[in-house]
């Protein structure tokens, strides 16, 4: 099997090197790397092609690229045009300033080479500018509650998602290429188009969890959660439009996804478990719900009924 590292770089000269050490440090054999710059303004690029450059480190990879943005496009589409380049059955996400395990893609692959649709993360480790363990920040403890909390209930994961991100960065999604080729490239969202794929993602297949941490994810001020938060209202509305529209307004091909076609009327139960995706799917889908008729099924679906 061979396994694509796809890495969107954009003003990470502090950390891109460290970055691309640990994929090359990864225990499993066959790895693709692809980097692609986003026209940074910084040394990022420069550090990356002194390290591309020597014979050891590109010697380890199956194929080992470069490229550069003509100018500042974007994550979104820096990931696709990684991702667009890349041949492997499986999928690796690395964002530029986080940092992959030793044996991150050898865990993925050697549980999950053999299922055609697949997708997944891994729990997070989150670390400091200088690489060291953050041990006092909430953020990894909230998801890792939010994953407990539907273990507990018997929540298939993929409701999960309906609330948030919950595997916390674009760089923590592992897929396989058929996953990719069914549900397509991220969408042009600056702040939630992780989220957005995700969405996206869990209609078609139910998503894997790796318990131990295997992603690194990197606080520090430049964050861009930080500077984009004022975006992420709008975006969230279009990550739930994004939704409703893959598995409300239609069959959903991922038969365990919240779905009314899926759960038939336990489905509006179930919406009470999960407040924000009952506020979303109540502006987004009740508006011209009544009126919908459903494809597959060529029956009326039954009205919202809001109490």
């Amino acid at each position: 099997m061979l396994a694509s590292v796809v890495v969107a770089s954009y003003k990470h000269e502090a950390y891109i090197e460290e970055c691309l050490e640990t994929v090359y440090r990864q225990t499993f054999p066959d790895v693709e790397l692809i980097i692609v710059d986003d026209h940074s303004p910084d040394r990022s690029f420069e550090i990356a092609q002194r390290l591309v450059k020597k014979k050891s480190f590109a010697k380890r990879f199956v194929s080992c690229s470069l490229l550069r943005n003509p100018l500042n496009l974007g994550a979104h589409y820096t990931w696709n045009r990684a991702l667009s380049l890349a041949k492997g059955d499986m999928l690796f996400f690395l964002n530029s300033d986080d940092v992959f395990s030793k044996d991150r893609i050898r865990i993925f692959s050697s549980q999950y080479d053999n299922e055609k649709l697949f997708f997944g993360f891994s729990a997070v480790e989150p670390i400091d500018e200088r690489g060291k363990r953050i041990t006092t920040h909430q953020f990894p403890t909230s998801l890792r509650y939010a994953i407990d909390r539907a273990r507990i209930t018997g929540s298939p994961l993929s409701w999960t998602f309906l609330d948030s991100q919950i595997a916390a960065s674009t760089g923590n999604f592992v897929l396989s290429r058929e996953l990719l080729r069914r549900i397509g490239l991220l969408s042009d969202l600056k702040y939630c188009h992780d989220w957005e794929f995700a969405l996206r993602a869990v209609t078609v297949v139910e998503p894997r969890y790796v318990e131990s941490d295997r992603y690194m994810y990197r606080l520090h001020s430049t964050n861009s959660y930080r500077s984009l938060s004022n975006v992420a209202e709008n975006e969230t509305r279009a990550c739930m439009s994004s939704y409703c529209v893959n598995a409300i307004a239609r069959r959903p091909i991922n038969r365990a996804c919240l779905s009314p076609i899926n759960f038939g009327e336990a489905f509006y139960k179930f919406l009470k478990l999960h407040p924000n995706f009952n506020y979303w799917v109540k502006q987004l889908y009740a508006p011209y719900q009544p009126d919908h008729r459903t494809v597959d099924w060529n029956e009326w679906t039954m009205p919202l009924a809001w109490r």
